[in-house]
C-alpha cells in the first residue's frame, strides 16, 4: 500500500510542468538557423540562391517562408526562457509534421537542387534530424504536463475549440492534397508556384492545420497565448510583404483571395486574443 502511494507521489512530482534542460538546449541550437533564414528570405529574397539552400522565386514565396521561420523562432525562444511546458509545447507535433514534409519534398525534387551548395547541405542535415528530434523532445517533455488548469486559469469557450478543429482539419486535408498533387495549388494560388514550392507551402499549411488540431483539445488559455502570438507575427509579416511585393500577384495586385483570407484570419485571431486577454486581466473566469 505504501509502495503504491509512493508511486503516485512520484508520478505527481514528475508532472510539475517543468521544461526539461535537454529541450531548452536543443531548441537553443535551432533558433539561430531560424533567425538567419528569416533575415535572408525576408530581406534579401533575390539573393536566396547564394545565401539560402536554393533560389526561391517569386519573392512572395521567400517572404512567406522567412516569416514562418521567425514565427517559429519566437515560439522556441519563449519556450527556452519559459517555465511551464504546457504554455509552449502543444505546437511541437505540428513542427514534426512540418519538418517531415520539408524532408520528403526535398527528396521528391532532389534533382532540383545543387548538392554541392553548402546552404543546401545544411538544409538537408537539419531536416534529416529535426523530424525525429522534435518528436522525441515533445514525447519526452509532455510527461511533465499535469493537464490541469493553473490557479485562476481562464478557459476558452468550447465553440472556439470546435472552430479551430474544423479549420485545422480542412487546412491539413488541403495541405495533404496539394502535397500529393501540387498542380492543384499551381493552378489556383495567388502568386506563381512551381511543384517544389507548392509542396513546401503545403508543408507550412500542414503545420498550421496540425497546430490548430492540437489546440482543439486544449482549453487552457495559457497554452494558446504564445501560439497565437507566433501565428499573428508570421502572417502579419506576410501581409506586409504582400503590400511590398504586390507585383508578384499579377494584374490584380493585392486585391486577391489570399490577401483577403489572411486579413480575415488575422482579424479573427486578433479579436480572440484581445477578448481573452481582457478577460484574463480583469480576472474573469
Amino acid at each position: 500500500m505504501n509502495s503504491a502511494s509512493d508511486d503516485v507521489a512520484v508520478a505527481r512530482a514528475q508532472r510539475d510542468d517543468r521544461i526539461l534542460p535537454i529541450t531548452r538546449l536543443v531548441l537553443t541550437g535551432v533558433v539561430p538557423f531560424l533567425v538567419l533564414a528569416f533575415i535572408i528570405l525576408y530581406f534579401y529574397p533575390e539573393e536566396s540562391g547564394e545565401r539560402f539552400a536554393w533560389a526561391i522565386k517569386p519573392s512572395m514565396t521567400a517572404l512567406f517562408i522567412g516569416a514562418g521561420y521567425l514565427g517559429g523562432a519566437y515560439q522556441f525562444v519563449r519556450l527556452i526562457v519559459g517555465r511551464e511546458w504546457h504554455r509552449y509545447g502543444v505546437v511541437l507535433p505540428a513542427v514534426s509534421v512540418f519538418t517531415t514534409a520539408m524532408m520528403v519534398a526535398t527528396l521528391l525534387h532532389w534533382g532540383r537542387f545543387d548538392i554541392h551548395h553548402f546552404p543546401f547541405q545544411l538544409w538537408v542535415g537539419l531536416y534529416v534530424v529535426t523530424p525525429f528530434l522534435v518528436t522525441w523532445l515533445w514525447w519526452n517533455n509532455r510527461r511533465t504536463d499535469p493537464g490541469t488548469p493553473e490557479v485562476g486559469e481562464l478557459l476558452l469557450p468550447r465553440w472556439v475549440n470546435r472552430v479551430f478543429g474544423a479549420v485545422g482539419g480542412v487546412t491539413l486535408a488541403g495541405a495533404a492534397a496539394v502535397f500529393v498533387f501540387p498542380q492543384l495549388a499551381i493552378d489556383l494560388w495567388a502568386w506563381q508556384l512551381s511543384p517544389v514550392t507548392a509542396r513546401l507551402l503545403a508543408g507550412w499549411f500542414a503545420l498550421m492545420g496540425t497546430g490548430s488540431l492540437m489546440l482543439t483539445g486544449e482549453r487552457r488559455w495559457s497554452a494558446w497565448r504564445v501560439a497565437l502570438q507566433s501565428f499573428m507575427l508570421w502572417h502579419g509579416l506576410v501581409l506586409i510583404g504582400a503590400f511590398i511585393n504586390a507585383a508578384d500577384f499579377g494584374e490584380r495586385g493585392i486585391s486577391n483571395s489570399y490577401v483577403l483570407a489572411t486579413v480575415l484570419g488575422l482579424a479573427g485571431m486578433g479579436a480572440l486574443y484581445v477578448s481573452m486577454e481582457s478577460r484574463r486581466l480583469r480576472g474573469v473566469g
